[in-house]
């Protein structure tokens, strides 16, 4: 995906500033605790979007400490481990999704990477994140519409809306057959502006130079990057069932995710059941049951709940309901390439939003 690269005016950034901006994911390798403290506390940007530390496999994007990196015989690299809990890492950089930032010096002149920053110098940082910002265009794009799909809620229920702004359109979501399609040059400034135009059936053709996705993975990209509380009251409370595979690819998941989901669909539980099963802090579990809630995978309707594991295939869906889930689901069957079976480890070249 190539970079996107817009003007920012003072207006642009007054705008951008006033609208919720997504917390973006940042992963490290290489670097010591000490290392790492400084460049976290050099994150803050102001008026964009708002970055912070994960594990490496969950992040939008990639420091990596230029000093540990190695080039191997097959072109691949190979970054020393920074953190006693670190194993080293292997990269081949023509597989990696996301943007790569190389803090300098580099131990090795054998590669020449896209982005590089001074580790010790706040400008150059951000500098670079900027550059990510402007690259992670399409995450940004998707948080915008995400949360506009979230707080319009049911009265999108069986529409085609069509998304513009100063006369050219910006996105198709039609929630008919669960489909939705963004502009290539979409800003996500445009998108708190623009215009949804309710559409007549047969209006829901998605441009094929448009990027596409579901407005369930949409609502996902927001829950997954918010700070706002939006899990309904009830799932801390009530009995939770699985009910069917995520409507996202199988990279977005995280490990947590995938072993309360292994966890649901063996045996129903409340939250607090599912933190003792699972050993995850509340602040995990609360957001994972977000990010599934609105990727249609969980209910606390018994009868919306999948039939028992034994009598079930993963990837058949179950007849939606009337809640958020069935305004989000085409009804279409789910992606089979799921196995809630155990926890997966993500590779480093594989996308995580």
């Amino acid at each position: 995906m190539r970079e996107r690269k817009y003007p920012m005016t003072p207006a642009t950034y007054a705008s951008q500033s006033a609208a919720e901006q997504p917390i973006l994911w940042l992963g490290m390798s290489g670097f010591a605790p000490q290392q790492r403290s400084v460049l976290e506390a050099s994150l803050a940007l102001p008026g964009l979007a708002h970055w912070r530390v994960c594990p490496f496999g969950d992040a939008d994007a990639w420091w990596v400490n230029g000093a540990k990196v190695r080039v191997m015989p097959d072109g691949n690299l190979k970054v020393a481990a920074g953190l006693p809990t670190e194993r080293a890492l292997h990269l081949n950089l023509n597989e990696v999704d996301r943007p790569v930032a190389f803090a300098a010096p580099l131990a090795s002149a054998d590669f020449e990477p896209r982005y590089t920053f001074d580790p010790v110098s706040e400008a150059s940082i951000h500098v670079v994140l900027r550059q990510f910002e402007s690259w992670l265009w399409l995450v940004r794009a998707q948080f915008v519409l995400g949360a506009q799909i979230i707080k319009r809620g049911a009265e999108l229920r069986h529409c085609i809306y069509h998304v513009s702004y100063g006369g050219k359109l910006l996105a198709v979501l039609d929630f008919q057959h669960g489909k939705a399609a963004l502009s290539p040059r979409v800003h996500p400034v445009s998108l708190w502006e623009a215009q949804w135009d309710k559409r007549p059936k047969g209006a829901g053709g998605l441009p094929e130079s448009f990027v596409h996705s579901t407005p369930g993975q949409l609502a996902w990209a927001y829950a997954r990057r918010t700070d706002k509380d939006i899990l309904p009251q009830r799932y801390r409370t009530e009995t939770i069932y699985y009910r069917h595979v995520p409507g996202v690819p199988l990279r977005w998941l995280r490990d947590s995710q995938l072993m309360v989901l292994r966890e649901l669909s063996a045996e129903s539980g409340t939250m607090d059941a599912l933190r003792q099963r699972t050993g995850l802090p509340v602040g995990r579990m609360e957001h994972d049951l977000t990010c599934l809630y609105y990727a249609g995978s969980i209910t606390t309707t018994r009868a919306k709940a999948a039939a028992p594991l034994a009598a079930r295939h993963d990837s058949q869906l179950n007849s939606s309901g009337l809640g958020f889930d069935s305004l989000l689901s085409s009804g279409a069957p789910a992606d089979p390439q799921y196995d809630l079976t155990a926890p997966v480890l993500l590779q480093p070249g594989e996308c995580f939003r």
